[in-house]
């Protein structure tokens, strides 16, 4: 008898400790970054529910673009077309820096005028002014 209330008791314990761990910590988690998000964006949880989905539309629009830019560069080198492949390219960096040299990546921005340093072709799409 003593034996079976022991054993009833460690099930116990362990159900409630794998509860508290399992399901109440990462559920106090995301309600933590869901109130961050809120307090970031100033949205609802309606708000972003909604928006979930054109998010996801866009990401999945950039992640096409590169995808597309990524094939046009390997079709062109592997035509042996090396130059049109860096000029290609360098125009998808300029593009970038044309647009966000004010707000944009940093870190990117900086690595961006260091490769203008030492490719002709980036340094030319960088003195072309924005349109």
């Amino acid at each position: 008898m003593k034996q079976i209330i022991t054993s009833i008791f460690c099930l116990m314990a362990g159900i409630g400790i794998g509860w508290y761990f399992g399901y109440t910590r990462p559920a106090l988690k995301a309600m933590h970054i869901t109130q961050e998000i809120q307090k970031e964006t100033g949205m609802s949880i309606e708000d972003m529910v909604k928006a979930v989905p054109d998010s996801l539309a866009a990401i999945k629009r950039e992640d096409e673009s590169v995808a597309y830019i990524g094939l046009t560069s390997i079709k062109m080198l592997d035509h042996g077309n090396t130059e049109a492949a860096e000029k290609y390219l360098a125009y998808w960096v300029g593009s970038y820096y044309r647009v966000y040299q004010t707000n944009g990546d940093t870190n990117l921005i900086a690595k961006i005028k260091q490769a203008a340093t030492t490719n002709p072709e980036i340094a030319a799409e960088l003195a072309k002014k924005s349109q």
